[in-house]
């Protein structure tokens, strides 16, 4: 018994009443009104339960029905207007030690959606709930942040499941509730939710900001217990940490699939080009790579335009036969060639009053092209088989990877076509441009797959985000999509590694410039530190943009300051006279 963790028992003398914790020292602990009796309750029977603890754990006895009961921690007991519950000290310091880990994880974080989701698995974590949902005022109405369960599985479901009578009053009244027996509860019990998430207990906390409320917790189990008010308090803080993350979430729009998303230069411009564009009905050419987010770009572009509230209408012009591609954009009349049973809109028409997105258009054939140079001009279309013009009012942006200067010199696309597309040109970059981005994006996306497979809560590790960062990626933004959905089906563990992703090697290292004598090797961070100030300095090493250089420079003096301290962070912090927050920015 001496090795066992300090227990406390956990006793409510009446329901909402203030709980009084005692310390289990005794191996016989004896409970009630009697004046003789371990544990004094004036409310109690003379003799209401005795606590026996023992070898095999801890069995309540009551006294006036003669039930007996094995009790764990965070389990309740209920009899006669009176709870008694467990409390592990081990596991208060285990919950102390998480919301630790859990500030620092959010010191490093990268969006509100991520804090979100970081805090949403702490709160089940230091309540020990089975479920869990951060909910977020929308109007008169609300919406589901996040939802998991206690394996960090996506909750399925959760806004049609969490739609009554708990969440709604909890955000009207902006006052917890706190249900410790749900099946017992006359205005609960009968609720859809309790049946179809197997409800037994369960906590919804108001958040609160500036005198309104912005969400709620939501915290549930299978098994009645008791969450006592040390436990309380921690929850409390917890959910205050997620307010100014909620706030964020109100604030910003909700990503959706015609954001662009990154903070890099590249996209930053890009973001402000399409916001010039996107109003006027200029045509726009897209030049990128393969893969790079073209059509993405011309989303962006339709949704700034008047034209965003009928649908753009896509077509890959490399994706369809030459033979079938005039009847696709064109339309044709019943009867016009064989198979022809019916009357079809082509695309061009079906554009009318939207956005025509023409992708790989250096592909369309030389017919082709000339008969899309006419509907721009004429701005009607003619169907194949048909003789009867039909006015179309449409916006076209094309997009291509093939440099269409080059084509027009070897005679494969017409020059006055290129002349009427480019009106603007958009020049879509790389992925390997792209910097930060592509951990940013690697994040997006990992929790996207997560969302749509039903898959736990992963985190990409330092050594993961390097291999992603040092990664070529030739297929771009298609290709690391692919890969955060590879590895968030099959990675082993919660943690993500470098190894785990699966990559075909890695960056290709800087060649060195000669040098008439070689320094020793200087191997870990220290190398990496030499490393950058040789590259930079080089014979013949292009000249790099100061804030780029300077940036990477204390990134890797930073980690090179943690590799010295053994790991510690914090002693890093102190070495480098800077905040730990101000560390984890630098490191991310």
């Amino acid at each position: 018994m001496s090795n066992d963790p300090a227990l406390v028992l956990v006793i409510t003398p009446l329901r909402g009443a203030h709980p009084v914790r005692i310390p289990l020292a005794k191996r016989i602990t004896s409970i009630g009104s009697d004046p003789s009796a371990d544990v004094r309750l004036p409310t109690a029977p003379p003799h209401w339960a005795v606590v026996h603890r023992g070898d095999t754990g801890i069995e309540v006895s009551l006294a006036t029905s003669g039930h007996r009961q094995k009790l764990a921690p965070g389990q309740l007991l209920e009899s006669e207007g009176i709870s008694l519950a467990l409390e592990s000290t081990a596991g208060a310091r285990d919950r102390e030690r998480s919301i630790e880990e859990l500030v620092s994880a959010l010191a490093a974080v990268d969006s509100a959606e991520r804090a979100v989701e970081l805090l949403l698995t702490g709160l089940i974590g230091a309540s020990g709930a089975d479920l869990g949902a951060l909910i977020l005022v929308e109007a008169d109405s609300y919406s589901v942040a996040a939802a998991r369960d206690k394996d960090g599985a996506v909750l399925d479901r959760a806004a049609e499941l969490l739609s009554d009578t708990i969440v709604k009053d909890v955000l009207g009244t902006g006052e917890r509730l706190q249900l410790d027996d749900v099946a017992g509860h006359s205005r609960y019990a009968a609720l859809p939710s309790v049946a179809a998430l197997r409800l037994a207990s369960a906590l919804c906390l108001p958040m609160r900001l500036d005198g309104r409320t912005l969400g709620a917790v939501f915290l549930a189990r299978h098994d009645r217990a008791s969450v006592d008010e040390r436990t309380l308090a921690e929850l409390r803080i917890l959910a205050a940490v997620a307010v100014p993350f909620l706030a964020q979430l109100r604030r910003a729009p909700q990503l959706g699939s015609d954001e662009l998303l990154g903070e890099s230069p590249a996209v930053q411009a890009l973001r402000h080009l399409v916001k010039r564009v996107g109003p006027s009905d200029l045509s726009a050419l897209l030049h990128g790579p393969s893969g790079s987010g073209k059509e993405l770009v011309a989303r962006a572009i339709h949704q700034a335009s008047p034209r965003a509230g009928k649908p753009m209408i896509a077509i890959n012009c490399a994706s369809v036969a030459p033979t079938l591609l005039d009847a696709e954009l064109f339309g044709y009349r019943k009867g016009a060639f064989t198979g022809a049973v019916t009357d079809r809109v082509g695309l061009i028409e079906a554009a009318h009053g939207s956005t025509l997105f023409l992708d790989e258009i250096g592909d369309m054939p030389m017919p082709m092209q000339a008969a899309l140079l006419r509907v721009l001009e004429q701005r009607e279309v003619k169907r194949l088989g048909d003789n009867l013009p039909r006015p179309v009012d449409f916006r076209l942006v094309c997009a291509t990877h093939k440099d269409l200067e080059a084509e027009v010199a070897a005679g494969r696309f017409r020059a006055d076509l290129l002349f009427r597309l480019r009106e603007v040109t958009v020049e879509v970059p790389s992925l390997a441009e792209r910097g930060d981005d592509i951990v940013l994006l690697a994040h997006a996306f990992l929790r996207q797959a997560e969302r749509q497979l039903g898959l736990a809560l992963h985190t990409l590790t330092d050594d993961a985000q390097a291999a992603l960062r040092a990664h070529p990626w030739p297929g771009n933004v298609r290709e690391l999509k692919s890969a955060m959905r590879r590895v968030a089906i099959l990675a082993d563990s919660k943690l993500i590694r470098a190894a785990d992703l699966g990559l075909p090697g890695g960056a290709k290292p800087v060649a060195d410039a000669p040098r008439s004598a070689a320094p020793p090797p200087v191997g870990g961070h220290a190398g990496s530190v030499k490393q950058l100030i040789d590259d930079a300095i080089a014979a013949g090493a292009p000249v790099q943009p100061l804030a780029n250089l300077r940036d990477e420079l204390v990134k890797r003096y930073v980690e090179l300051a943690i590799e010295r301290c053994g790991g510690d962070r914090e002693e890093a912090a102190k070495q480098l006279e800077i905040g730990v927050r101000t560390l984890y920015r630098y490191i991310s």
